[in-house]
């Protein structure tokens, strides 16, 4: 049957998609969509981006034409969404919010405009980790924590907003909001002793804020010191894939020989061969007492609570002896003074994070009550500083020369976790073989075909078998990333998947076929 497609924006932002006007399909010139990684062994995708090309003869799409039948609501943050109906499965395959509009110029010009929309990566990035200490947790469960710091707009997940008609009718039209609404988390296979404490970014460019970290960031390291991926599937769900998501042996599900419109291939590439691997960790060292400064009121600095109010500021721990920043537990308020002169007075309180804690006073009186001393103490968490630990191929080394890859680990604070790292990418990328990085198909998009069918159906994660004759290559791969464009009124389809290679070997697994014979068809690893 011929597959159709719906190119739809939530003018409304009422997550149905089906009001008038949502569908822009029939408007659509041209649309581009990415998902994922582009680069084999990324950690943390890029940002899934749409760039759709509309359009515009009749002003419909330009933000200051009141004429235009959706004028008012051409406005940034409106879902998108791109959907397949192949008469048996109806697919999604990219969701995000609108960036931008640009409407071309001109009485004469190309009548055009073109809407830039983003994944929920950029939410993630613009948020601001408060996370508080973490301590004794997976992975899994600390990014779970993340996500939750992260204010999704409605009509991603039809999560419950308090009186926002088409997100307030629960169990009818919404559900509560858990971290299942917005991701799909592998159980972690580390442990964190500590975590979120030192998440601190030192110097940049004068732009960016001192001493801040934000929630992408956090989710980084927290996937770096798993040595899994984190990414966004077709739908926007977040994916956490812990370190064994890839080394399960399981069978490709499709192979491509020779028929592939293009393929990216590169044997010994400069990028792929790492014989040198570095990683560094950062030991801490917490303090046995409870009572170690963390932050004082400047001297010369008082805090106004107006009488019948409550009055929040963050404060950042830091060592008074380094002016570094530091993580803390066991965190109270102390040494609490007034202006006598004034004579009112609060309560404070202490709400805190892992490096940091928001500071709250209470006045109950009928006079402001002047701060003019505070102390915030507990139990310092120090970064000790980077401990590196190495692993290096000699023979590669002489071979090809060396090729150092650096990994910064803030989460690690054991050299045994940075060992396994280091010595598990040595194993995988200290050798030269041929690696094809992406390949693309080519179709119509609304006949059925070989390639079609393949498009519709492979996705992040699938397992995909590569022959191709000219190079004699044969290998595995895993699709890591996807970019596709629609073009023609959906009439071209041209799709490109971005790849990793299948491990060679897998892990042992008990009493599993092929993977239980120790030294014989499987390793151990970590």
């Amino acid at each position: 049957m011929t597959t159709t497609w719906t190119i739809a924006i939530d003018w409304n932002r009422n997550g149905s998609y089906t009001d008038t006007n949502d569908d822009v399909t029939s408007f659509v010139i041209s649309a581009n969509w990415t998902l994922g990684m582009q680069q084999a062994y990324q950690d943390c995708a890029d940002n899934s981006v749409l760039k759709l090309v509309l359009n515009n003869s009749d002003k419909r799409f330009s933000p200051e034409n009141t004429l235009s039948p959706i004028a008012g609501n051409i406005l940034p943050f409106r879902p998108v969404h791109i959907q397949s109906n192949d008469g048996t499965t109806v697919r999604t395959h990219w969701v995000g919010w609108i960036d931008s509009i640009q409407p071309s110029v001109g009485m004469y010009g190309e009548r055009q405009a073109t809407i830039i929309a983003s994944g929920p990566l950029q939410l993630l990035k613009a948020t601001e980790t408060q996370l508080g200490l973490q301590q004794n947790q997976s992975t899994d469960q600390i990014i779970a924590q993340l996500i939750k710091e992260v204010v999704f707009p409605p009509a991603l997940s039809k999560a419950w907003v308090l009186e926002r008609v088409g997100n307030s009718e629960l169990d009818q039209t919404t559900v509560l909001a858990d971290i299942t609404v917005y991701s799909n988390l592998d159980t972690g296979n580390l442990v964190l002793a500590v975590a979120a404490d030192n998440w601190v970014n030192d110097g940049g460019p004068s732009n960016i804020p001192k001493n801040t970290f934000d929630v992408s960031q956090a989710i980084q390291d927290i996937t770096g010191a798993e040595h899994g991926k984190f990414l966004f599937d077709r739908t926007g769900l977040a994916l956490f894939w812990n370190r064994h998501h890839l080394l399960q042996g399981e069978s490709s599900v499709a192979t491509f020989s020779d028929t592939m419109h293009d393929l990216t291939y590169t044997f010994a590439g400069i990028d792929q061969i790492k014989n040198e691997i570095i990683v560094v960790c950062h030991p801490r060292t917490v303090s046995t007492s409870t009572t170690d400064v963390l932050w004082q009121l400047p001297s010369n600095t008082v805090i106004r609570v107006e009488p019948g109010q409550t009055r929040t500021v963050y404060i950042k721990y830091e060592d008074a002896t380094s002016a570094k920043r530091i993580g803390a537990n066991n965190v109270s308020v102390t040494n609490l003074a007034f202006d006598p002169s004034i004579g009112g007075t609060a309560t404070a309180s202490v709400t805190p994070d892992a490096n940091g804690a928001n500071l709250t006073f209470v006045n109950n009186g009928m006079t402001p009550a002047i701060v003019t001393q505070c102390t915030v103490q507990g139990s310092k968490i120090t970064d000790l500083g980077e401990m590196e630990v190495r692993s290096f191929d000699e023979t590669s080394i002489v071979n090809f020369g060396r090729r150092t890859l650096r990994i910064n680990l803030p989460s690690i604070d054991n050299i045994n976790d940075a060992q396994y790292i280091a010595d598990f990418e040595r194993i995988r990328r200290s050798q030269a073989i041929g690696m094809v990085t992406a390949i693309t198909l080519l179709s119509s998009g609304q006949q059925p075909s070989t390639p079609q069918t393949q498009q519709l159906a492979r996705t992040l994660g699938d397992h995909i078998t590569i022959t191709e004759t000219q190079t004699g290559h044969t290998a595995d791969y895993y699709i890591i990333g996807e970019a596709h464009e629609l073009t023609n009124s959906t009439l071209l389809w041209k799709t490109t998947w971005f790849l990793e290679p299948v491990p060679k070997s897998y892990p042992w697994k008990l009493e599993t076929v092929g993977r239980g014979e120790l030294d014989t068809h499987t390793f151990l690893t970590y």
